[in-house]
């Protein structure tokens, strides 16, 4: 087990670490570095600018440049916030704290850029602000090539990369603790075949939900869509992907989670949609037409998430619409998510299931005996083909009926 240890790389790949910190500098136009909790550097320098690299081969210059980063890397350590500030040459540089189960595991340094709103924005200055490197031509024409950005999305870029970063290194952490519940469900299995079926449903479901939840599969995935369409445009979709990538991440890390609300639930579905649709583009089309009023409604954590990626599968092959609503049954709420997928049952649904759902032996059926579970027996999901006539399937959930006044 991991508990005790302060070095990253035991808990992340560094060459996976690499990849991060490059596809991240280009998508953002920001310099990267990682060092661990001595101050060493981990990671090789990504993006870094001319006017940095030039500086650092300068005597004096370079000095300089390395109390700067000392010192941000200790203000980070010691508040454990990230921490933006200005460098002795006045770019604006950053240090972010890398904090897990309570240990400093190192810092991501980086920045290296202009404030487009510097007038307006009070940074500390690390040392007294050098103008005498500006005498070197081609350091001083090194600097105003420098990246210009905002105050907001500096700061928002910073706190994307620790998400990103943090989520990674929890969920090495997570299949550690994964493998292990494996490793004793196996020495239980002649106990387990005497149970109830609904026992071992139970159970089965628990260790899926665990594993769904700490997934990394979106990962890579998202750091691709983020640097194709920071190369597209370079501008609002970009920051829309990165928002909504923070908020799936926050979402399904979050260790208290086990009831959620409807709204939450929606909420992170709409977020899963949003990056989808930004990677396939005309290729899916969606909707999410459920009134405000639903949205207290109970409902197990990560309902819906699985059932939607049934739905997408093959969807950049062909395209995909994907609608989902409710409306009040009786006493309950009925909540329906309608697709174009040619798959109109739970069975022919499981048996399109690839990739991740192969290895987890994901099972709708397992779904279905949570809700009861939690519920009773009248709630729960069944799938079938759509009664509006079109092509496709209908998968429904019935949930008790809460309205928010």
């Amino acid at each position: 087990m991991l508990e005790g240890s302060k070095r990253i790389s035991d808990f992340i790949d560094v060459e996976q670490l690499q990849a991060i910190q490059d596809n991240c500098s280009k998508a953002m136009g920001l310099a990267f570095v990682t060092v661990d909790y001595r101050g060493r550097p981990i990671t090789k320098y990504s993006g870094f600018t001319p006017h940095c690299k030039l500086g650092r081969e300068i005597q004096g210059f370079s000095e300089m440049c390395e109390q700067c980063d000392a010192h941000g890397g200790l203000h980070s350590a010691i508040t454990g916030q990230p921490y933006i500030y200005r460098c002795h040459a006045d770019l604006v540089d950053f240090a972010v704290p890398l904090i897990f189960n309570g240990s400093y595991m190192g810092a991501v340094m980086g920045g290296q850029v202009r404030l487009q709103d510097e007038e307006e924005r009070e940074l500390e200055r690390i040392l007294p602000q050098q103008t005498n490197w500006r005498k070197n031509q081609a350091l001083d024409e090194a600097y105003r090539q420098a990246e210009t950005i905002t105050y907001e999305k500096l700061e928002s870029a910073v706190k994307v990369l620790r998400d990103m970063i943090l989520y990674t290194i929890q969920d090495h952490y997570n299949r550690t603790m994964v493998r292990e519940l494996e490793g004793k469900d196996k020495e239980l299995a002649e106990a387990r075949a005497v149970r109830s079926d609904l026992e071992f449903a139970i159970q089965k479901q628990e260790l899926n939900s665990f594993q769904q939840q700490e997934s990394s599969r979106y990962f890579f995935f998202v750091m691709n869509v983020i640097t194709r369409l920071a190369f597209q445009e370079k501008a609002v979709q970009t920051e829309a992907v990165a928002y909504d990538f923070a908020d799936i991440m926050r979402y399904t890390t979050d260790p208290d989670h086990k009831i959620s609300t409807l709204g939450e639930e929606l909420s992170y579905i709409g977020a899963l949609l949003r990056i989808q649709k930004a990677w396939i583009g005309e290729g899916l089309e969606y909707s999410i037409s459920v009134p405000e009023r639903y949205w207290g409604a109970s409902c197990p954590f990560m309902t819906f998430q699985p059932v939607v990626e049934l739905l997408l599968q093959g969807c950049e092959a062909e395209s995909r619409r994907i609608d989902v609503f409710a409306e009040e049954d009786g006493e309950d709420l009925l909540l329906q998510i309608l697709s174009n997928n040619e798959a109109v049952t739970m069975e022919e649904l499981e048996a399109q299931a690839s990739g991740p759902f192969e290895k987890e032996h994901f099972s709708l059926r397992d779904t279905d005996r949570n809700l009861k579970r939690t519920f009773g027996k009248r709630y729960g999901l069944w799938a079938e083909p759509r009664k509006d006539g079109r092509p496709g399937c209908a998968v429904r959930f019935k949930l008790p009926l809460k309205r928010e006044k």
